[in-house]
């Protein structure tokens, strides 16, 4: 899985040479970067999405820039620049080279944003997380399967061979400093959860992302460069594209779950989930889980990812869920899943497209936590006396 931790801190060197900085241009339509952490298992399936980028560039009608920082496992980190040539031939250009460093270190990937956003500064901006992912879950856990993480870099510093992960409130840290962003996505495990919007829902209008796993081959880049590109900025076409994508397969890789969430609504997302939870509180207290779609495959006493709508629906009457559900539906405006991803069985009825963390007793380390992010308060969790609280 592509994995989201709590961020384990190094000695960080964090120097650059190649090409003297680039002059400013005139704006031009839109500035990506493309964050790809690969200095993890996820090494080997690099080259494939760049050429994939390579392909959608070549046939896009791109009025802008579209960079890529990479650190993998096989050489230091670099930035590059696709440029179309004269003869529509897509070559990548090497803007900058780095010394060896963490990036999912705060100041190092701010850093990046900066000079990339104020090197080539556009009319708006998209950002793209490519790593491997976990929501918003605080700690390492062990992983069988090949799907992907977000923000694991396995560094070699002057301490030795280290691996770093990031959380989601030193990620909102990091993007803080980039220009507004027109979208966020996430080609990565898991990130599509209210946890993580939440903590993000200030920093860009959308976010694309998986509340499930991602297949390790991650998304079709050859089909999405141009909607990430669109003057009349299409991006549900973005996410539309990875689910036409998998849903074409067959057997394990017919695996695909998508949401694009308009974080303008969070707060008012955040509003009628604190009224219900405030309704329902001594149920919630004690609400047992086990009956929920699920979007992780962990067994059955790490669980931290349910469907958010489905939890609710659960907890609401008819007449709450049915006033909340139009708020999740202004909220979730793009939504798709296939029946399986691989072999966890996804109900499109109660497929909101949102994960969510339901406290239990058992996940001490993820409770607390949980009540650390923005989205705790918020959502109006902090008005739940948790039995096994109450037994201490």
């Amino acid at each position: 899985m592509k994995k989201l931790f709590l961020l384990l801190l190094g000695i960080i060197i964090f120097s650059a040479c190649h090409h003297d900085d680039p002059t400013p241009s005139t704006a031009d339509n839109r500035t990506v970067l493309v964050y790809m952490i690969a200095d993890n298992s996820l090494t080997s399936n690099v080259e494939a999405n760049i050429d994939s980028m390579m392909s959608g560039y070549k046939t896009a009608k791109v009025t802008g820039n579209l960079l890529i920082y990479l650190d993998d496992t096989s050489k230091s980190p670099v930035l590059y620049k696709l440029k179309k040539n004269s003869n529509g031939t897509v070559t990548k250009e090497t803007v900058k080279y780095y010394s060896e460093q963490n990036s999912v270190d705060v100041s190092v990937m701010k850093g990046i944003l900066s000079y990339v956003y104020n090197s080539y500064p556009a009319s708006s901006y998209g950002l793209v997380l490519w790593s491997h992912g976990y929501s918003w879950v605080p700690t390492p856990a062990t992983k069988t399967i090949t799907t992907r993480w977000f923000g694991q870099d396995q560094s070699t510093t002057t301490q030795g061979d280290q691996t770093h992960y990031m959380d989601i409130p030193d990620l909102a840290t990091a993007i803080s400093g980039a220009p507004h962003l027109d979208f966020i996505m996430f080609d990565a495990c898991l990130m599509s959860g209210v946890e993580v919007a939440y903590e993000l829902k200030d920093y860009t209008d959308y976010l694309i992302a998986s509340p499930a796993e991602v297949i390790t081959d991650g998304f079709p880049y050859a089909q999405i460069i141009e909607p990430m590109f669109s003057t009349n900025k299409n991006y549900q076409k973005i996410a539309s594209s990875f689910y036409d994508y998998y849903n074409a397969m067959s057997g394990e890789y017919k695996s695909a779950t998508i949401a694009m969430t308009k974080c303008s609504e969070m707060d008012n997302l955040a509003a009628a989930t604190k009224k219900i939870i405030g309704a329902h509180a001594s149920e919630v207290s004690t609400f047992v889980s086990s009956g929920l779609q699920l979007y992780d495959r962990e067994n059955s006493n790490n669980h931290f990812a349910y469907d958010f709508g489905h939890f609710i629906e659960s907890i609401a009457t008819p007449s709450e869920w049915t006033t909340f559900q139009k708020q999740l539906n202004a909220t979730v405006i793009y939504k798709a899943t296939t029946d399986y991803f691989i072999n966890l069985p996804i109900d499109s009825n109660h497929f909101s497209g949102l994960g969510a963390y339901i406290p239990k007793a058992t996940q001490t380390t993820y409770n607390s936590f949980f009540k650390t992010l923005s989205w705790y308060n918020a959502a109006g969790w902090n008005q739940v006396s948790w039995y096994w609280e109450q037994s201490r």
